[in-house]
This record gives structure tokens, sequence and C-alpha cells, in this order.
């Protein structure tokens, strides 16, 4: 996607979200992924999500959480819209 850093925006609700993760490993590991796609903003194990353009999900937390985000080729954006158990992280996302 090409070289340099890019900026990342955290939406409120998925902001929210991250602050609500009971345990401090999910948010600390959470936090390092989402810092890390200023580097990299499709790292190994991201998956494109079908039906929306340029958006991602991750797994972490031993695979029960995602992170879902868009990636702004245009203007080198990570905008973070969802981050939660996999059950429930996808609930109310709009393309």
């Amino acid at each position: 996607m090409g070289s340099g850093k890019w900026t990342i925006s955290i939406e409120r609700g998925a902001q929210r979200q991250l602050e609500s993760l009971t345990r401090p490993d999910l948010v600390k590991e959470a936090a390092e992924i989402i810092d890390d796609l200023a580097d990299d903003p499709v790292p190994s194990g991201a998956v494109a999500m079908h039906g929306y353009n340029n958006m991602y999900r991750l797994r972490f937390g031993n695979e029960a959480y995602r992170i879902v985000y868009r990636a702004d080729n245009k203007n080198r954006r990570i905008i973070v819209r969802a981050v939660g158990p996999r059950a429930t992280v996808y609930g109310g996302l709009k393309g």
C-alpha cells in the first residue's frame, strides 16, 4: 500500500468499545494492533469484508475479538469503526 505512516482515527463508538473491554490484556493487544496499522494498513491476517469498500477485520484475543476498520487509500488514513467480541462487533456497521 505504499511506504510511510498512515494516520489513524478511531470513531467515537469504537473508542467506547475499546475502553469497555474488561481485560487489560485485550485493551493492550487491540491498541498495539491499531497502532501498527499506521505502518502496515493491511497486515497479514487482515480480511477484506465482503459488501464493504476498503473495510477490513482483524482478529485478536485468541480470535474471539475483532477490530473493524476502513483504509482510506487516497488520504492514507485508517478509520477504526468497531472493536469488540466477534458475536456483536458487526452490528450496526454500514458501508
